[in-house]
């Protein structure tokens, strides 16, 4: 029988994840790996660390070099390689080799798009100097890594108020360098966190000495050599740095999709079905570049979380290369998760907040409270919980905890009620651990269930 030849688009979690799933489902398959930079797998969420210096070599944080990875699952790995097009009719893919500059083809009998996200720039920040940086790949990390330790640098500004420059803003104060955050609307995470909560964590933040200000970004000035020496705002401000941040969101990569043919969803990446199958025959699509259904309302939302990224990249590859033998694999709706730590001060979120919810058509209600990590007989720290529920249905909709400790893994549990459906009430009704060194006799999220009971009545 003929081998099947598979070609995966894309790498870091899901297109490694795809690939070495499609050989474990078709260990006679031949399958290519395409990646248009030098890395194919590697921990993107760690890059932080490289950036503070807590981690010194970027090895670190390589799961797979292409080398490694090739050996191990048989995959061909074509890095500094570029799908230009795909050719949907005659099953072939256009790849553009860095190296040669040469077009050439490749037939395909499946193929999986993991093409994923980059960062967006402003065209009005857009420029060639060494001191300004994006944070989207490991290659930025080393870049910035090499302007940190080739120059002294005693500020820095990071345009946008989002999880990567969050990340930044302690990786650059623990290399001593001052730090101003531009968030143009005043607000931290303003996608994630409400108004109240956005506030607590811009309070930290100040306190550690970060300047945030409600301000945009309008232009930087480049001196003539190419160094940054200000980065110029809507308020007439002109704020002197030798080093900025550009982190002011991401786009997805879809154009060789959506050239293709390729549906795009609602929430404007690629449409799949639970088996990710995309609307063209034999080709699915994986990672931060899908539209996912989300548990909560029944819409089509961009998810681009690294647990999703691996999961849908392991489906994506499995259906990819079986043949109608077994039962194909799957996913399920998708709750958004995601927690950050700045200077001691975790900051978590599950689910909707109540404006963003309130934007997707859902009746929202919320309630927030103060309460402590442990018992008050043992070391603790306080802990902020805002709830967000449906009033007649009682439907817990999302959660948003702040604390200096215990606040990133409770909102796993909240994750769990959100899938379940779980209520109010429901969470009250948890059997809570307590144990005087390690839990209070009365949880923050149980005392934040009973608030809003008598809320709701």
């Amino acid at each position: 029988m003929k081998a099947k030849k598979i070609v995966i688009v894309g790498g870091v979690a899901s297109g490694p994840a795809a690939a070495a799933e499609a050989r474990r489902t078709d260990e006679n398959a031949t399958i290519t790996l395409i990646e248009k930079g030098p890395d194919i797998s590697y921990s993107a969420c760690e890059m932080p660390l490289l950036i503070s210096g807590e981690v010194e070599d970027d090895s670190r944080l390589v799961r797979h070099s292409p080398q490694a990875f090739s050996e191990k699952y048989g995959v061909e790995v074509l890095t500094h390689h570029e799908v230009e097009s795909i050719d949907p009719e005659r099953r072939k893919v256009s790849v553009r080799d860095f190296s040669t500059q040469n077009l050439n083809e490749l037939p395909y009998d499946t193929l999986v798009v993991a093409t994923g996200s980059a960062a967006t720039i402003p065209e009005a920040l857009t420029t060639q100097s060494k001191d300004v940086h994006l944070i989207r790949s490991l290659e930025d990390s080393r870049s910035m890594v090499t302007t940190l330790n080739s120059k002294t640098v005693h500020h820095a500004v990071i345009v946008g108020a989002g999880y990567v420059g969050l990340d930044i803003v302690e990786s650059l104060l623990r290399r001593d360098i001052r730090v101003t955050m531009l968030a143009s609307e005043g607000r931290i995470l303003s996608n994630s966190l409400d108004a109240g909560i956005s506030k607590e964590v811009v309070r930290h933040l100040e306190s550690q000495g970060v300047n945030v200000r409600a301000e945009r970004a309008t232009r930087l000035d480049v001196a003539p050599d190419g160094a940054l020496r200000a980065v110029e705002t809507d308020a007439g401000e002109k704020i002197g740095c030798s080093l900025a941040l550009i982190a002011t969101g991401t786009r997805l990569l879809n154009s060789i999709g959506t050239a293709a043919g390729l549906k795009i969803g609602p929430g404007g990446g690629y449409q799949v079905d639970d088996q990710l199958r995309t609307s063209i025959p034999n080709i699915w699509a994986c990672g931060d570049c899908i539209d996912r259904e989300d548990v909560v309302t029944g819409q089509s939302i961009l998810a681009p979380l690294a647990l999703n990224a691996f999961r849908t990249g392991r489906v994506a590859g499995r259906n990819a290369a079986r043949s109608g033998k077994g039962r194909p694999a799957s996913v399920r709706p998708v709750v958004k998760v995601a927690a950050v730590s700045v200077c001691g001060l975790e900051i978590a979120h599950t689910g909707w907040s109540e404006e963003e919810g309130r934007k997707k058509g859902l009746n929202t209600t919320s309630v927030t409270i103060r309460h402590r990590s442990a018992s008050s007989l043992s070391p603790h720290k306080a802990l902020l919980v805002h709830l967000v529920a449906e009033p007649g249905t009682r439907r817990i909709l999302g959660a948003q905890i702040v604390g200096e400790e215990g606040a990133a893994q409770r909102v796993n549990l909240i994750t769990a009620m959100i899938r379940s459906g779980g209520t109010v009430d429901d969470l009250y009704e948890l059997d809570f651990l307590y144990a005087p060194r390690l839990a209070p006799a009365h949880d923050a999220l149980m005392i934040a269930a009973r608030t809003m009971q008598k809320n709701l009545g």
